[in-house]
């Protein structure tokens, strides 16, 4: 190796090393909504530091900080504008990434400290560092819910659309949406097949969520919700029933739970749809689904699978594997369709 380059990857090394750093300069940019007093054209330090509240100096040096890493750019006289890279900062783009900083530079981050002991402990990075689960914490905080909610929009909008790319729900007449979440999944499939209708299931402290979801696109009179455990019951009465990014959230012992009861449910014939990112056979092959499986490490008792785990899972609680159909997502995302079968 010549000495270029391993000064190269040295520096390439460091960078990674300090992206705590990074990490931590976005999650200040979102909270002060630095992108969006920006969205109309550079500001001075000075005047961001006086609108904001925050100390002068420090906020120089933040925007600096910025600027180093490509999210703003620096201009004479202490002046600051946003970026093409900084742009899904804002709160109104159409990609916007602001919810996703706001989740990992502050809920996820407690628990990111926390993975070396957690891990030697063998317990979950996030009970560990909060004293509870993920989901018990935000049933108990309506501002980190959100916050969460937040997180999954962009992911959730490429979703739907690679989702509505590779499946065709025509031959379908009434879809079982097994934790909804907001309703924006089923949104967008139920616009795209206005033959459908559609039941949503999820915690009830979602329920809320989705009908306003559902509601303000117009879409009320087409679904009806149900506010219930999925472990413990699902609605019948489903030709299809989806489950997207659920089973990813749970070790096989509880995804195998979920697919009893909506086995329990469906009648015979019935299609399940699985939504979730399959692992590569090589980590390098897709990088975004081996993050997302330290995502489940960190946070969740689950984990991402290989199609052969798949397979097996949907086997052992009386499913036919049909199809595992690619996506375009570029984060591994496949349509996994399977049958529901007699015991």
């Amino acid at each position: 190796m010549t000495d270029t380059k391993a000064l190269a990857m040295s520096r390439s090394l460091a960078a990674m090393i300090d992206g705590y750093l990074t990490t931590q300069l976005l999650y200040i940019a979102a909270r002060l909504d630095l992108a969006d007093r920006l969205a109309a054209g550079a500001r001075s330090s000075p005047d961001l530091a006086h609108e904001t509240g925050f100390d002068a100096l420090a906020m120089n040096r933040l925007l600096r900080g910025l600027a180093a890493e490509g999210v703003l750019e620096e201009q004479p006289g202490a002046a600051f504008a946003l970026t093409d890279l900084g742009q899904p900062l804002r709160m109104d783009h159409p990609q916007s990434q602001r919810g996703a900083i706001l989740a990992r530079g502050g809920l996820y981050f407690a628990a990111a400290a926390q993975m070396l002991p957690a891990l030697e402990a063998g317990e979950i990075p996030f009970d560990h560092a909060y004293g509870e689960s993920l989901f018990g914490y935000l049933s108990a905080d309506p501002g980190a819910e959100s916050s969460f909610q937040q997180s999954m929009a962009v992911r959730a909008a490429r979703d739907r659309a690679d989702l509505l790319t590779a499946y065709d729900f025509a031959g379908l007449q009434h879809i079982v949406d097994v934790g909804g979440g907001s309703g924006a999944m089923l949104a967008a499939i139920l616009h795209a097949y206005p033959h459908l209708r559609a039941t949503l299931i999820d915690r009830p402290q979602t329920i809320p969520l989705a009908r306003a979801e559902l509601t303000r696109q117009g879409l009320s009179d087409r679904v009806t919700l149900v506010a219930d455990d999925f472990f413990a019951s699902v609605p019948t009465g489903g030709d299809c029933y989806l489950l997207s990014r659920i089973l990813h959230d749970w070790d096989d012992a509880r995804a195998r739970r979920i697919l009893d009861v909506c086995h329990g449910a469906m009648a015979p014939g019935g299609r399940l749809l699985l939504l979730e990112a399959v692992l590569p056979d090589r980590a390098k092959d897709n990088p975004a689904a081996i993050r997302m499986d330290l995502h489940m490490l960190l946070l969740l008792p689950g984990r991402e699978r290989t199609a052969a785990e798949f397979a097996a899972l949907l086997h052992a609680a009386g499913f036919r594997l049909e199809r595992v159909i690619s996506t375009p997502s570029t984060s591994g995302v496949h349509v996994i369709e399977a049958i529901r079968a007699v015991r």
